[in-house]
């Protein structure tokens, strides 16, 4: 229709120039009618062009709002899809869930609604992390696609977070059903993933919640989901259902977290109501055992962080220093561990005390923090000591999680003269030629190999091959764990005088070490 009134207004325009021109061209016509033939034939000129100019404006408005059009569903949609898999996101999943319960609530029958959260595992991080990105958005995709596959009629699908994807799925069945479909699912996703030339696969876990057993609004479906996933994680299980112990266990964990902060908090302002405390556990070296009797004197110590709680008592370190190793709050308390120990043994100096060293556990969080160097070079302008007598303790496997990065701090920490230690030495996979890089003074002996070392041969080989290996590597070795008398005095016949254990001493407040260090001790059986 357009392009016939165009055809026309042009049309029209061309037959009115071709009669104006013949008038003017006409002896006959009187010279001023010429004149308002030439005035008329100028007006009608810049009408059209006015007409032509308008219609470009019009065109070039009309082109202007389709490209927002298009620019403002591209954004739309980025808001609701996720760019990699191409699937609805939280916001389309959050409105989906509302709408659904308030439909079942409101239902006359029975309906059951099924929120399975499924969260790829580690190995999608490595890839990410390892790969090039087209990669591990390949993977993402593909995973995306296995899920369709998997989804009944009655479900829908989601992409939440970059590694968990979320299902809803309505009337699935009783719980046997549910965890069955979501094995299934969890089966389907780690298949391989073929390239042209290798095949990668990532595995995942799922956290499954239902409405209304478990829950009865949106909120607390996704959050009991959520919960079921970090225990299935936790666990190391494939699948985990909802189960009320399981949300538990997540307050409990919060308020203990809730706690750590306050204490650090109360730590920083108060010298009064100081919550952690140091406490010391003595490593002697034994001098000489005759007719049951050791004789040993103390060397030094180690310092460990112990937590009284104002209305729990005593927490015990294998319940708070994994939540902190896993949240990062053990980077705070461990640099308040380092200050202090420096802090004591400055009081040292002049005393019979000064000849101890003193050894300060870096936890594997803290041992990757990027300020580690410069806080530890803070600590000894501050609490002046000689470096020599305080030893860092690593783990064995936060080591070898990046050798490169570790003999890089390590050589650091060497060259501020302070001592180095691995801890739970031989429970790791370290290599042989990266352990002769490291300028370490000292490998303890884990206690697993204690604990049977009177009794199994197998460890007793271990633990020779060690002693053996440190001593030709000029490494000292300190055992841990020691319990027993014949344990130390099996020890000592292989050669490792420095102890740590039980047997010995316990962990004790400072004044307590204080005093047990200054005097001479002898244990018999």
């Amino acid at each position: 229709m357009i392009d016939k009134r165009r055809h026309s207004n042009a049309s029209h325009a061309a037959s009115s120039e071709l009669r104006l021109a013949d008038i003017l061209s006409r002896d006959d016509v009187p010279e001023d009618v010429k004149q308002r033939v030439r005035a008329l034939e100028g007006s009608v000129g810049k009408l059209q062009s006015s007409l032509n100019e308008t219609l470009a404006q019009v065109r070039r408005l009309s082109e202007a709002v389709q490209q927002k059009e298009r620019r403002q569903n591209r954004l739309e949609k980025q808001l609701i899809y996720n760019r990699k898999s191409g699937l609805p996101n939280h916001v389309v999943m959050d409105g989906d869930i509302h709408s659904i319960l308030e439909e079942a609530e409101q239902s006359p029958t029975a309906k059951s609604v099924t929120v399975i959260i499924v969260g790829l595992d580690e190995r999608y991080d490595n890839i990410k992390q390892t790969t090039e990105a087209g990669i591990s958005e390949w993977l993402l995709y593909r995973t995306a696609e296995r899920l369709r596959e998997q989804l009944p009629s009655n479900g829908r699908l989601y992409h939440t977070r970059d590694h968990e994807f979320v299902m809803l799925v309505i009337n699935l069945g009783p719980p046997a059903s549910v965890a069955d479909f979501a094995r299934r699912v969890v089966k389907e996703v780690s298949r391989p993933m073929q390239f042209p030339d290798y095949s990668l696969a990532v595995g995942c876990v799922c956290g499954v919640a239902c409405y209304p057993e478990h829950a009865r609004s949106k909120r607390m479906l996704l959050r009991s989901a959520d919960i079921a996933l970090t225990a299935a994680v936790k666990r190391q299980r494939a699948v985990m259902i909802y189960d009320p112990e399981m949300g538990h266990e997540v307050i409990e964990k919060m308020e203990l977290q809730n706690n750590i902060i306050r204490a650090l908090e109360e730590q920083a302002i108060s010298e009064i109501d100081k919550q952690f405390e140091l406490y010391f556990q003595p490593l002697v070296e034994i001098d000489d055992i005759k007719s049951g009797i050791i004789d040993y004197h103390t060397v030094g110590a180690e310092a460990l962080i112990r937590w009284k709680h104002p209305t729990r008592g005593m927490v015990a370190p294998a319940r708070f220093i994994p939540l902190a190793e896993e949240t990062g709050l053990i980077v705070p308390i461990g640099y308040w561990a380092l200050f202090n120990a420096t802090a004591e043994l400055e009081t040292w100096l002049g005393t019979r005390l000064e000849r101890l060293f003193v050894t300060v556990n870096l936890s594997p969080r803290q041992f990757k923090d990027d300020y580690l160097l410069e806080n530890i070079s803070r600590v000894l302008r501050r609490n002046h000591i000689d470096p020599s007598q305080l030893k860092l303790e690593v783990t064995e496997n936060s080591v070898m999680d990046d050798p490169d990065d570790s003999i890089r701090k390590i050589q650091a920490i060497h060259e501020m003269g302070i001592q180095i230690s691995i801890d739970d030495f031989g429970t790791g996979y370290s290599s042989l030629n990266y352990l002769k890089r490291f300028p370490i003074s000292t490998i303890k002996l884990d206690k697993s190999f204690i604990e049977d070392v009177l009794i199994n041969s197998n460890t007793q080989g271990i633990v020779r091959a060690i002693l053996s290996m440190a001593e030709s590597m000029g490494i000292s070795v300190v055992a841990e764990g020691i319990e027993t008398y014949e344990q130390a005095s099996y020890l000592y016949q292989q050669g490792c005088r420095c102890i740590q254990g039980y047997y010995f001493q316990r962990p004790m407040t400072l004044q307590a070490f204080r005093a047990a260090a200054l005097s001479s001790a002898e244990v018999e059986i």
